[in-house]
């Protein structure tokens, strides 16, 4: 009877916390705590599975496991940091390419963390600059055709005009 309770005391013990944030950020860096419930020194393994619109779906990762240094398999605007016994994903330079799906697993001795980012990222338009759909373009060329023909038209019956007065 006392080992299963310590069983299941070891069960209770042992947990996966899973979560998803939506994030909208800009060009700024940003820094998201990814493995709340430890810290550096209790942490055995980070995967952090990167796949953006930029990369056409492939996937890159960031990767830690204890005792060696962070591995960083994306390029620089994407890193593990650790800051004050905690880690972090630090997103720098990011552009409307790099949205998409950031996915970090923390495992440790107490469980396995999972944190889903959906991340969107807004671009900055040039200013004085201002969007212009398919459908003013067409608009504003069918407008200039039938000017033309329009033009065309009395062009010719002017000429016309002439003609018949001179003879």
């Amino acid at each position: 009877m006392d080992q299963r309770k310590l069983l299941l005391l070891h069960l209770c013990l042992c947990f996966d916390v899973k979560g998803t944030l939506v994030k909208t950020i800009s060009r700024e860096p940003d820094i998201t705590p990814i493995c709340a419930a430890a810290t550096l020194s209790t942490i055995v393994l980070i995967v952090c599975k990167i796949r953006t619109e930029r990369s056409g779906g492939e996937e890159c990762r960031l990767l830690y496991r204890y005792g060696e240094d962070f591995v960083h398999e994306c390029d620089s605007r994407y890193a593990l940091m650790e800051k004050n016994r905690t880690v972090f994903l630090n997103l720098t330079r990011l552009t409307p390419e790099d949205t998409g799906d950031y996915t970090c697993e923390c495992s440790h001795a107490h469980g396995t963390e999972t944190l889903h980012l959906v991340i969107t990222v807004e671009g900055e338009e040039a200013a004085g600059s201002f969007p212009v759909s398919h459908a003013v373009i067409g608009r504003a060329a069918a407008v200039l055709i039938m000017t033309g023909v329009l033009l065309g038209l009395i062009l010719k019956n002017v000429i016309a005009g002439k003609k018949s007065l001179l003879s």
